[in-house]
């Protein structure tokens, strides 16, 4: 396997991924598989921290992260908000804008601040963690649930 591949697969055994993730995991994986992974499992690398914010950014490319909707120390300034599930972690700030009909759930995580507003029926669902924040808006019977994971 490579440094990356090993690196996150031997601490995620360390945090204690159960066998089954183990298997599944027994040879390389790109960037995008990695990512995939970790989206999928969410709870688990957020309950253990994992993979850092400063692992992230210096192991996975900016531009592949915006593409998964992962954020890392930056502003976001996203006018025309697409759906999906975010992830923004670390020192993150900025403005998430939800149009008609938009789907999304957002994780909140570490000292982030960020603003979101959705309109015209948008279903928004954001997860906060640590010192994380979020100033919430909902305009035109869009709906925006906010959940607190301290």
């Amino acid at each position: 396997m490579n440094k990356l591949n090993t690196e996150l697969r031997e601490t995620a055994i360390e945090y204690g991924l159960c066998a089954q993730w183990q298997r599944t995991w027994d040879s390389n994986k790109t960037p995008q598989e990695l990512i995939d992974m970790w989206k999928r499992g969410i709870d688990f690398g957020i309950a253990h921290d994992y993979p850092t914010p400063t692992f992230i950014r210096e192991n996975f490319d900016r531009d592949l992260l915006h593409n998964n909707l992962i954020f890392v120390d930056e502003h976001i300034d996203l006018n025309n908000a697409p759906s999906g599930v975010y992830v923004i972690n670390g020192e993150c700030s900025g403005l998430l804008h939800f149009r008609e009909w938009s789907a999304a759930t957002i994780y909140v995580r570490h000292n982030s601040h960020i603003s979101i507003i959705a309109e015209d029926f948008a279903k928004i669902f954001v997860r906060l963690y640590d010192e994380a924040e979020a100033d919430v808006c909902d305009l035109g019977d869009a709906t925006v649930r906010e959940y607190e994971r301290r």
